[in-house]
This record gives structure tokens, sequence and C-alpha cells, in this order.
């Protein structure tokens, strides 16, 4: 209770610094909150901000699932397996780094700008992501583990489901909610270069005389963001009750 009670206090602080600021230096600069709120809801009344948004998460939801079933498999196997490790890690440390705005002229060369195009460019920057972060949680699983399954008469792929699976349990859940993070960046990046959905949105609005578009298009997707992420780690603590132990939630959420 008290960490959502400092969590209320830091937002009225900013959203009250944001209205003072706002109202200072004007809406043509950066629109208050009060007048943000009014342009959102003429753009909700239209429709057309939810329309874009839907059609975007739902492309970015492709592009981060492939993400996962190929990033999360990949990135055990490299923690698990100097082999793997060997031939996947030169790639993963190149491209981890790369700005996915720099690889959008490429594939819009390759896939053109429809569907394939955004679900390539959200795959390609939330995948490293991903692997990434469970490659570290795979290393990090002691031997001993799986040597005392083995002397128990545990196989390979008991000692995986049985032993392995559930130590990388959070992990897995963090891998996911870093690579949606990038995901939903990657989807925003993109559409603003082809001036589609809802990142096509966000890009004309920056041409308009106030910020209150920009302003309410941007908090409407962290808003998005946030709650997908949450609900992502919701799951996370229902479908194994030791994840917050694990990444030591647990006492903060207590207090």
């Amino acid at each position: 209770m008290k960490r959502l009670g400092y969590n209320l206090v830091g937002i009225v602080v900013a959203l009250a610094l944001w209205e003072l600021i706002g109202r200072v230096a004007g809406a043509g600069l950066f629109a208050p909150p009060s007048v943000a709120l009014v342009e959102f809801m003429q753009m909700a009344r239209q429709g057309q901000i939810f329309v874009e948004l839907a059609g975007s998460l739902r492309q970015m939801i492709v592009g981060f699932a492939l993400a996962c079933l190929i990033g999360l498999p990949l990135g055990i196997a490299m923690g698990r397996s100097r082999i793997c490790d060997g031939l996947f890690h030169p790639w993963l440390s190149m491209f981890v780094v790369i700005s996915v705005a720099a690889l959008v002229p490429l594939f819009v060369v390759v896939f053109g700008t429809g569907f394939w195009f955004r679900v390539a460019i959200v795959f390609v920057a939330s995948v490293w992501y991903v692997m990434l972060t469970v490659y570290h949680g795979a290393r990090g699983v002691e031997p001993r583990y799986i040597d005392v399954g083995r002397s128990f008469g545990a196989g390979a792929l008991r000692a995986f489901w049985s032993i392995l699976l559930p130590a990388l349990y959070p992990y897995i859940v963090t891998a996911m909610r870093i690579g949606l993070v990038h995901a939903i960046r990657a989807m925003v990046v993109a559409e603003m270069f082809i001036i589609l959905g809802y990142g096509g949105m966000i890009y004309r609005a920056g041409y308009a005389p106030s910020t209150a578009p920009l302003l309410a298009l941007l908090v409407t997707l962290m808003l998005v963001s946030i709650a997908a992420n949450e609900l992502l780690r919701i799951g996370g603590r229902k479908l194994a009750p030791w994840y917050d132990e694990r990444m030591g939630l647990a006492k903060t959420q207590q207090n």
C-alpha cells in the first residue's frame, strides 16, 4: 500500500508540474494536461485513434509473438550449450546495439510498407532483447540442480521440464516484458517512417499548431504500454507464485 501511495503522489506531482509548465509555455510549445485531455476526448469521439491503435497493436503482437517463439528457445540454448553460444552470440552482440530506425529503409525495400514490414521491424527490434535476458538467466542456473535431478534418475527432458524451466520462469517473464517495450517502440518508429497507423498519427500530429494532439497520442501509447507490461507481470505471478520472490519484488509490494 505504501508503494501505491508513493506512485500516486508521484503522478499527481508530475501532472501538477506539467500543468504549470504548460500554462507558462503555451499549447503551441507544450500543451498542459487539461488541454491535452480535451483533445483526446475529441479524438476519442471520432474513433480514429482506437481504430489505428488496434490495427497497429495487432501487427505488433504478431511480431512480438514470433520474437518470443524464436528468442526464448535460442536464448535458453545459448545459456546451456557452448556450441549454441559460440554460433549465435556474435550475432546477438551485433544486432542488439543496432537502432531499428537504421533498418527501416532496408526493410521497406524488402517487405514494402504492408503488414509484414511492421511485423519484421517489431521482430528484429525485440528478439535480441528477449534472447539476451533469458540467456543470462540460463547461464545463472546452477549445474548442481541438474545434477541432483539426474542422480534421482531424471532424463534430459524431465530435467528440463521439472528443474530448468521452473528456474528460468522469472527470466522468461522478464524477457517478454523487456521485449514488449522494444516491440511497441519499434511499431511506432516503423509507422512514423511510412506515415501509416498509430505512428503515422503521431507523425502528423507533430505538424499541428498545438502540441495537444501529439501529447494526447503519446500519453495514450504510454498507458497502453504500462497496461500491457503490467498484465505480463500479473500473469507471471499467477502462473508461478515464486516469480516475485525470485525477482526480489515480494517485499517491495508488501510495503
